[in-house]
């Protein structure tokens, strides 16, 4: 398997980092399936911030930098710092954890624990990477890429089961 470029021989991706301010500095081009950064419905919950109660809605980006005590569906990121702390149930594409989470996390595409991060709880996605020194406990779920490709089971029980073709017969010259 070919590694991507600017990843690790671990598989797992670099941390985010904040791009740079420089003159010449231009934000990497988003896939077109998504939005572009400045378009992004995002939420960053800065240091020594407390947010807690009710859920969080329409939030495409969550980035957490002091301590979240909500819900959150259908974001696309979900970033916790390492002085971040999350408590509450994610339901997620994406999430990347340095800092603290506890609680219910559903990653539908990738979830990444930083060697400095620490998931207690209920963990479902499709792809887990760990660094290690990071801290997880708790009920880990894999879940499949694509579940609405597979037939569905009262489909395969109507089909019959072929027989296998039979073997043709011999043929015998006559003398």
């Amino acid at each position: 398997m070919a590694l991507k470029p600017n990843f690790p021989a671990t598989g797992i991706p670099p941390q985010p980092t904040q791009p740079s301010a420089g003159p010449l500095a231009r934000p990497a081009p988003a896939p077109a399936a998504r939005p572009q950064a400045g378009d992004r419905r995002a939420l960053v919950v800065g240091r020594g911030i407390a947010l807690s109660g009710g859920a969080i809605s329409d939030c495409e980006r969550l980035e957490v930098h002091g301590t979240v005590e909500v819900s959150i569906r259908h974001a696309l990121e979900l970033i916790i710092a390492d002085s971040g702390v999350f408590r509450g149930e994610a339901e997620i594409e994406e999430a990347d954890i340095s800092g603290a989470f506890d609680g219910s996390v559903t990653a539908t595409s990738r979830l990444v624990v930083r060697s400095t991060g620490k998931v207690t709880g209920t963990i479902r996605c499709q792809r887990l990477m760990v660094e290690e020194g990071a801290q997880v406990s708790g009920q880990i779920e894999m879940i499949s890429a694509a579940p609405a490709a597979r037939p569905a089971p009262a489909a395969m029980e109507a089909t019959p089961a072929a027989a296998p073709p039979a073997p043709p017969e011999p043929v015998y010259a006559r003398s």
